[in-house]
């Protein structure tokens, strides 16, 4: 199991300890006589659902089966049915968030592990990723299927799609910092996208990175070993959109993972400049 951090591990104790724990109160409660049925308190597989989706928000990746647990446990335990809620049930719902619990921490916990890759350009890209993850692990799905949208039909050269997925998350993302440049490189991709649409192969988008940008980028090079400022722009816009799209968009996960060469062979291009500038500055 990859390592957790010490919240992450007392949420994984909590969720199993809270669900059972409720079922345990509720046994008790009710052979004392202050319920009539165990059935009855339900509460803790409902807080145990909460603290699941909270472990699950706080992974590098998302996974929707845990982030909608909460939703889950209202409709069956709150919402009123024909069937009312039973010990059984509550019993089984504990050991599905128990489940969720075990595949939340074995599959969305981190990124994978930058040992396991030979290409250093690969390895560069996780790290890349989960470097910026902070910054934009509240975008929400919807927001980040947009943008997912908007890198892959720009790969693919589907340039209507991609200027309609850029305009979309441009649309949805408020706000100033992360998501100020976030904003900035889907500007670039979409007028990118524009221009090669009219076949104005040589026009790139009028926007670029500021000093104040260049934390949230992959590639940071000194001016002098940057070929084009345009192309080096939509470069970086292109790999910034992928990342924060790999990190938030668990629908579009498969699609954006078969298109990672993509993503590599742009960071392979600048490798050497990438190595020049270390240089420099050691």
């Amino acid at each position: 199991m990859p390592q957790l951090s010490r919240k992450e591990w007392a949420l994984s104790i909590a969720v199993p300890a809270v669900s059972f724990g409720g079922a345990g109160v509720g046994i008790l409660l009710a052979s004392q006589g202050i319920i009539d049925d165990a059935g009855s308190f339900y509460w803790g597989v409902l807080a145990g659902s909460f603290l699941l989706a909270y472990l699950a928000w706080i992974k590098p990746r998302r996974d929707i089966v845990a982030l909608l647990a909460p939703l889950y446990a209202v409709i069956i335990f709150l919402i009123p049915l024909e069937v009312k809620p039973t010990l059984l049930l509550q019993l089984l719902f504990a050991a599905s968030l128990t489940v969720l619990v075990i595949r939340l921490n074995i599959r969305f916990s981190t990124l994978p592990a930058k040992d396991k890759y030979e290409d250093p350009m690969e390895k560069f890209l996780y790290a890349y990723m989960h470097r910026i993850t902070p910054n934009f692990r509240s975008i929400d799905r919807d927001t980040a299927h947009e943008i997912a949208s908007a890198v892959l039909s720009f790969k693919f050269g589907i340039y209507p799609n991609a200027i309609a997925g850029a305009d979309k998350a441009i649309d949805r993302l408020k706000g100033e910092g992360a998501f100020a440049s976030l904003r900035k490189a889907l500007t670039i991709i979409r007028d990118r996208a524009e221009s090669l649409q009219a076949s104005m192969v040589k026009s790139y988008s009028e926007k670029t990175f500021s000093a104040d940008d260049f934390q949230y980028l992959a590639i940071v090079l000194p001016p002098e070993l940057i070929e084009s400022s345009e192309s080096f722009a939509l470069d970086n816009a292109v790999i910034l959109a992928y990342a924060v799209a790999y990190l938030c968009s668990p629908d579009d996960g498969q699609s954006l993972d078969e298109q990672q060469n993509f993503v590599i062979q742009i960071l392979s291009f600048y490798k050497e400049a990438m190595d020049q500038a270390d240089g420099q500055q050691g």
